[in-house]
């Protein structure tokens, strides 16, 4: 039922006494418009977000070193570096298996050295945005490269998805 719909219903419904001014007829409208409301809200926020991570230049090195937030960056990667080996270590003191993970956010890749140190067997890269899984899987496939001939290297699937609605 459309909202136009329901609110004909609605007045249909209060013709009793209150001709569609009823409280519980402005609360049901408000709400159904609310809710309507919201749902575009978040389509434009999950299209915002991807637009906006697609739209970013790759900088390089150099100029990443340059950023005001280069040491915090650093400081971030060495600290899901450690909390990745630990859990890595949790896990497989559980039991002898093959560790699978699913990496929601993947970005540009750049957990996968993290993953390939951490001896996994198998990575799930999904991000909202294509760019970015495109340069994921690039560096993945340039990681594969450069390995030596008796280096295991971890399988992968690049997804581009919002993950939020999945």
């Amino acid at each position: 039922m459309d909202l136009q719909s329901a609110r004909n219903e609605t007045v249909k419904e209060d013709e009793g006494g209150n001709r569609g001014g009823g409280k519980a007829a402005v609360k049901r409208r408000h709400e159904e418009e609310e809710e309507q409301t919201s749902s575009t809200k978040v389509l434009d926020h999950s299209v915002k977000v991807a637009s906006h991570y697609n739209s970013l230049q790759e900088v390089g090195l150099a100029a990443r070193s340059r950023s005001r937030i280069f040491f915090m960056r650093n400081f971030n990667n060495w600290l899901k570096s450690i909390l990745i080996g630990e859990v890595l270590e949790q896990v497989r003191g559980a039991g002898p298996q093959q560790v699978s993970v699913l990496d929601l956010g993947c970005g540009k890749g750049g957990d996968l050295l993290k993953w390939r140190r951490g001896g996994i067997h198998h990575l799930v890269c999904a991000d909202i945005a294509a760019v970015s899984v495109d340069q994921c899987q690039s560096r993945y496939e340039d990681m594969k490269k450069k390995s030596h001939v008796n280096e295991k290297i971890f399988s992968a699937q690049f997804i581009n998805a919002d993950c939020t609605k999945v």
